[in-house]
């Protein structure tokens, strides 16, 4: 126990980067294609660097020597990171043998950013074409609700009032009294 008076030194923000070994404690959503869930990794990772200071590995503007072994390490911890935090799929669309940080966080962009028209394109024609078939309502209104959510998540917003439209034009002739209710 420190005397009366003595100050407690706080442990270097530089050290503590090596004593994490499991990053999903610290970032437990993984980045996975199916979820088009990048923009929310995006944030919590960067949010995490910006906090143990090493954001300028994931930028390439690094503030030390990059020859140093120091810099080499600390870019594979980081490196490490992203790697733990990723779906097997994505990983291996993006993995590259002696790449640093800065180009695995490029990689990681470009892989979700190519796809990303194409997904708004095809969940949007899902959501238009989707049919309330044998489905309970509740299951019906969860995925339109599910496709919905995938787009924000991507940036190609639907506005509610065409939520709404999609919704009730893709209802069966026996809910056409609920339709019509809420058309008016």
């Amino acid at each position: 126990m420190p005397e009366i008076g003595s100050s407690i030194s706080k442990p270097n923000l530089a050290d503590k980067i090596y004593d994490i070994t499991n990053i999903k404690s610290y970032i437990s959503l993984l980045l996975d294609l199916d979820r088009l869930n990048y923009d929310s990794w995006k944030e919590l990772f960067k949010t995490h660097c910006i906090g143990y200071n090493v954001f300028d590995h994931l930028e390439g503007t690094p503030k030390s020597d990059v020859n140093s072994n120091e810099w080499k390490t600390v870019d594979n911890i980081v490196k490490q990171w992203i790697y733990g935090s990723l779906s097997q799929q994505v990983l291996q669309s993006i993995i590259t043998i002696d790449a640093t940080v800065a180009e695995v966080w490029k990689a990681i962009e470009d892989l979700f950013h190519e796809n990303k028209e194409a997904k708004a394109i095809e969940l949007d024609d899902e959501l238009r074409t989707l049919t309330i078939g044998d489905s309970l309502v509740m299951e019906y209104c969860t995925h339109i609700k599910s496709i919905y959510d995938l787009l924000a998540n991507i940036g190609a917003l639907v506005p509610e009032r065409n939520l709404v439209i999609y919704a009730i034009n893709s209802l069966s002739p026996k809910f056409a009294h609920v339709s019509t209710t809420i058309r008016c």
